[in-house]
């Protein structure tokens, strides 16, 4: 059984959710989470570890609901926006520059785009998944720093291989 403290904090986390219906107070959608969660009907009747998946729950969402979207840019360019996390358009325009630095390196032709090689150099050096569509999509501003210098180490060695190769 809970405390009153314990009670009081699942039903204000739920209010702050709009999840509290004054009009019916058990079919609520307070307490159909508690139900899914837990099995059980009574907020009252949860134990402790049932108390914590609970409000471990609301707390999730709380904090989803309380995500900004993402500013608009005020600059005419919306080929080069900078992403929710910060890597600036400027960063990003370094990257696809050394990209086709990098392509231009190439002696073998490939059948991967330059979009699908960038998603691998930010799997294979920052651990990040990526989709070809938006690379940029998770990348910080210092993830974008370390990708340009990853990046500028991956032409100087394709450029090294190219003289070899002539």
């Amino acid at each position: 059984m809970l405390n009153k403290t314990q009670v009081q904090r699942i039903y204000g986390m739920g209010a702050a959710l709009g999840m509290l219906d004054n009009n019916n107070h058990k079919d609520d959608m307070l307490h159909n989470l508690v139900y899914n969660i837990t099995g059980q009907d009574s907020v009252k009747q949860l134990t402790d570890s049932d108390y914590k998946k609970v409000v471990a729950e609301l707390a999730q969402r709380i904090k989803i609901s309380q995500l900004q979207p993402p500013e608009k840019s005020r600059s005419g360019n919306k080929r080069y926006n900078a992403t929710a996390k910060g890597m600036t358009a400027g960063q990003q325009r370094k990257v696809w520059a050394l990209m086709y630095q990098l392509a231009g390196c190439d002696t073998t032709t490939t059948v991967a785009t330059k979009g699908e090689r960038l998603c691998g150099i930010i799997k294979k050096e920052l651990h990040i998944d990526a989709i070809p569509q938006r690379p940029f999509e998770w990348l910080g501003y210092n993830d974008g720093n370390k990708l340009i210098e990853v990046l500028k180490a991956y032409v100087k060695s394709a450029e090294r291989k190219a003289i070899r190769v002539i």
